[in-house]
């Protein structure tokens, strides 16, 4: 898959190496390009791209309990049925980011992963993120 560029504030590549799909937000976001921009993602899983995703947010420093809820009421759930298996999201962030309250208060918990065919973490550095997208996906 060649890059794609979704508008400005998204660009979205497959490594083919370590069968990931990555995802870099290129500016803050509002709602509708932030749901845009994961609709695409998904489209580019579906059509191949693999159920494991590095998400790296760094540039788009606003994760947002607006955003996190569409996330998990509308994204989330579809991933299991489009993508055939369990799926990883890996989150690379500023470590400050990590200190947020607001932001640490939109991403759910770890027991929220329990049984659901997709699972999510944070990370700041992007080897650990792959290591851990790597990873049996039946854990």
């Amino acid at each position: 898959m060649s890059p794609v560029r979704v508008e400005d504030f998204l660009e979205i590549s497959y490594r083919a190496d370590l069968d990931v799909l990555v995802a870099r937000w290129l500016r803050p976001v509002e709602l509708p390009e932030l749901q845009q921009g994961y609709e695409r993602l998904l489209e580019a899983a579906s059509a191949g791209a693999g159920r494991r995703w590095l998400l790296d947010v760094r540039r788009r420093f606003n994760t947002h309990q607006v955003g996190a809820q569409w996330m998990v009421s509308s994204l989330l759930p579809r991933l299991g049925s489009t993508l055939g298996g369990r799926s990883r999201l890996a989150y690379l962030m500023v470590p400050e980011y990590l200190r947020d309250t607001a932001a640490d208060s939109a991403f759910p918990p770890q027991s929220y992963f329990e049984g659901k065919p997709f699972i999510g973490d944070r990370f700041i550095e992007e080897n650990a993120a792959i290591e851990w997208l790597r990873a049996d996906l039946h854990d």
